[in-house]
């Protein structure tokens, strides 16, 4: 596999990026994750929030694609997030759209991506998978002209660029 994926479930959920029918942490949302998930090559894992949970620890799941954790009644998913970005190598992307969440991550070879971004290549994927190659992609990193100091963009930024062509 390659990448680690971790996606905050809840918050994809309640951006509008997947139209749910039922519950979030059903299988319905699962199952678009994990076509994405395995068809990107990405380990994928859905982080929930599990407060108000019966039990006082984290539990896993495991589904075809991935595994969904749900943190435990004294913690919030972004704790459980922050603890899989914490020991995880460079390339991992992280899914979310708190943004307190996306500014400590930042510091972290975490790679933050907002719902509403994800969402849109989640959606273009869906539309490739019914109706075949949309078209040719535009490389928006690559400029036409003349080159210098003033028009290249960022180390970081090219990085990021770089990991998410892949997404």
């Amino acid at each position: 596999m390659g990448h680690h994926l971790i996606v905050d479930g809840y918050n994809l959920a309640r951006s509008g990026a997947l139209f749910l029918s039922e519950d979030p942490a059903g299988p319905e949302g699962r199952e678009e994750l994990s076509g994405y998930a395995m068809a990107k090559r990405f380990r994928l894992t859905v982080v929930f929030d599990g407060r108000g949970a019966e039990g006082s620890h984290r539990s896993r799941q495991s589904f075809k694609g991935g595994t969904a954790v749900f943190s435990s009644r004294a913690e919030s998913a972004d704790d459980v997030i922050r603890d899989l970005s914490r020991g995880a190598p460079a390339g991992t992307i992280v899914v979310t759209s708190d943004r307190g969440l996306g500014g400590t991550l930042r510091g972290r070879d975490a790679t933050v991506v907002y719902c509403e971004e994800f969402a849109g290549r989640l959606a273009a994927f869906q539309m490739e998978e019914t109706k075949g190659p949309v078209g040719e992609e535009t490389d928006e990193g690559r400029r036409r002209g003349k080159k210098g100091e003033g028009q290249k963009k960022k180390k970081r930024e090219r990085a990021r660029n770089r990991l998410l062509r892949n997404l």
